[in-house]
This record gives C-alpha cells, structure tokens and sequence, in this order.
C-alpha cells in the first residue's frame, strides 16, 4: 500500500501544479486581453497565427476545457486512491470513480489529440499524419482511461462473484 500513499501524494501535487499554472496562464491571457503590459512573462501572440481574433479566444477556451475534464479526471482517480487505502475494493464508489477517471481521461486524450490536430491545419497549416511526442501522450491517456474503465468492470465483476459466494454460506 506504500505504493498507493506515493501515487496520492504524487496526485496531489500535480493537481496543486496544474491549477496554479492554469491560474497564471489564465491572469496573463486576461491581463493581454485587456492591453495591460507587463514585462514579467514573456507573452507575445503572434496575430498571423490566427485568421480573427475569435480563433485565439476559441483555441484558448477548448484548451482550458479540455485541462479542466483532465483535472476532474485526476481528482476522480485521487478519490479512487483514497479508497484503495481504505483497503475497500467491493465498494460501489470506487468502482464508479474508477469508471468516470477513466471515460475522463479517454475524452481527454481523444478531445487533446483533436484539437492538436485541427490546430496544426489551421495555425500551422499542415496536415500530417503520423506518431509525434505529443501523440503518443494522447495515446497514453487513452490507454490508462481504457485501463481504468477495464479496473473498474474487474472490481465490478468480483463484487458480484463475493456477493454469489457469501450467499452460498
């Protein structure tokens, strides 16, 4: 269970991280919004980038979106740990949590890899097909969802195995 208390507390600071980085990043956007100049952050929109101005908005927001499901995803699994440490493994709620974590991450990666994409042909304007850094992170995502959804519908199944077998005695 040593390895349960490590993930936790390794859970814990990533979230702590992520939401004060996305904080910051959502200051800085916001102070550039309204035309504040700062010398702090190094902060420079490249306009030929984006066709309008509502491209920067839209990118910005389907990216925050999709760091905030990753977020709902990591708390999910954080209270799944938690649950493990209790050492309750046929309890209804670590198997839901375990169940949302992973459609969580699975819509993370697949919205990720998406926008990435759809970026590239807009901003970039090339389509490339292929494996990248970042699409084999998106992969990963995938897979640790489809893991968790699968860890999920184990302890699901031998839930109702031990139910079938404590009514048997």
């Amino acid at each position: 269970m040593s390895s349960a208390k490590t993930l936790y507390s390794i859970l814990n600071v990533i979230i702590f991280l992520l939401l004060i980085a996305i904080g910051l990043g959502i200051f800085f956007f916001v102070a550039l919004l309204f035309g504040i100049k700062q010398d702090f952050v190094d902060l420079r929109v490249d306009v030929i980038n984006f066709k309008t101005e509502a491209m920067l908005y839209v990118y910005t927001i389907l990216r925050l979106g999709v760091y905030a499901i990753f977020i709902k995803a990591l708390w999910d699994m954080r209270k799944a740990i938690k649950l493990f440490l209790k050492k309750d493994f046929y309890n209804n709620e670590l198997i839901k949590t375990l169940s949302t974590s992973g459609k969580f991450m699975v819509i993370t990666g697949v919205s990720a890899w998406c926008i990435n994409g759809i970026s590239n042909v807009f901003f970039n304007f090339q389509f490339s097909i292929g494996f990248s850094e970042k699409t084999l992170v998106y992969l990963f995502l995938i897979g640790i969802g489809l893991f968790l959804m699968l860890m999920s519908t184990v302890l699901r199944d031998t839930k109702t195995i031990k139910e079938e077998n404590d009514l048997t005695i």
